[in-house]
């Protein structure tokens, strides 16, 4: 009967003692980044997602370490913003002690919005190969995004898998080219056969870039954009630089000079693919210019112009809206036979005051 009794005491004693002290805390600034410590280099210790319910969920991976008289559990990766997470003590006794933490969400900021599609031109050839698209904050990559924007027929039904489904992204992730998928450009290609071409001659179409498109933080576009346009007779002639108009600034001024096209032309590659030399064979500094729909340029220098002969240089993979450049054709016919060398340079000479 008294070995009973001591026995019952020392179970309330051990009951009544305190639970260790368990704690949640950031490593640093980061809320991310936490460790789970308890004063106690006993029992097990563990860390579970909460469902919306409250409930545990799948548990998170990670490392115990003892630290003197203390232990502490450090996941093993960051844990995510606006999730609530439990600490879980299970002691040798079968005690349990628990504590929660709450991820703060990142300050909501604007949503990312299309700022700009290029070609900007609303007609454009039936054989048209790219667009693109410029955000204004950058964008989360991924091929889901090939399915979230769309080319709508003059119905409003989208025209089934359109694109080349290949990211291609600027270094800031703000711009993406999107390719309509060339094999169903080209003629005689099997794609082109059994699906037929993405764009009809004389039809209205519709870009559609949905809110479904989310930036690099995961927020969807504030709202979607559209880009309605009309098509004519396909492209496949060559940008021949010989037909462009070449108007002469002023020797001594920083006048613009101004070239236009007759048709449009790949609005990135006018931005690194025309260059201005002087007498000297040196590249001259200065702002470009592109006009709208692509079909004129003009070149700002940063010193007054020398009243010597210049040199505009175009680069040989400078394309129209086809794809055509001036050494050959997209759509290849092989057996039109060789095309003559195209000229791809222009003389001009500022002119002077009289």
């Amino acid at each position: 009967m008294l070995r009973f009794a001591l026995l019952l005491v020392t179970a309330s004693l051990a009951a009544k003692q305190p639970l260790p002290i368990l704690e949640i805390r950031p490593m640093a600034d980061d809320p991310t980044l936490v460790e789970v410590v308890v004063q106690t280099k006993e029992g097990r210790l563990s860390l579970v997602l909460l469902d919306e319910e409250g409930h545990d969920g799948p548990p998170i991976l990670g490392k115990v370490r003892h630290r003197g008289k203390s232990m502490a559990f450090i996941p093993k990766y960051g844990l995510g913003r606006g999730l609530r997470y439990r600490a879980t003590l299970l002691g040798p006794n079968g005690s349990r002690n628990t504590a929660t933490y709450s991820v703060p969400n990142l300050p909501r900021s604007e949503p990312a919005v299309v700022k700009q599609v290029y070609p900007s031109a609303s007609t454009l050839p039936a054989n048209n190969l790219k667009f693109y698209l410029h955000f204004s904050k950058p964008m989360r990559e991924g091929k889901a995004i090939f399915d979230q924007i769309q080319i709508l027929d003059n119905g409003g039904d989208p025209i089934p898998h359109p694109w080349r489904r290949v990211e291609l992204w600027s270094h800031d992730a703000t711009r993406l080219t999107l390719w309509i998928h060339p094999g169903r450009i080209k003629k005689g290609v099997n794609l082109r056969e059994d699906e037929g071409p993405v764009l009809h001659p004389n039809h209205r179409y519709v870009l559609l870039v949905s809110r479904k498109v989310r930036n690099a933080e995961g927020q969807p576009l504030g709202h979607s954009y559209r880009k309605e346009f009309v098509t004519c007779n396909p492209d496949y002639e060559r940008p021949l630089p010989s037909k462009w108009q070449i108007s002469n600034p002023g020797a001594g001024t920083l006048e613009p000079l101004r070239i236009r096209f007759p048709e449009s032309l790949d609005h990135s590659l006018l931005h690194r693919m025309l260059t201005i030399h002087d007498d000297q064979a040196k590249t001259v500094a200065g702002e470009l210019l592109i006009g709208p729909s692509e079909t004129s340029w003009s070149f700002t220098p940063k010193a007054p112009w020398r009243p010597s002969p210049h040199l505009l240089r175009i680069d040989h993979e400078l394309e129209d809206l086809a794809g055509n450049t001036p050494t050959r054709l997209f759509d290849l016919d092989l057996k039109a036979g060789n095309l003559a060398n195209p000229v791809l340079s222009l003389d001009f000479s500022p002119r002077q005051n009289k």
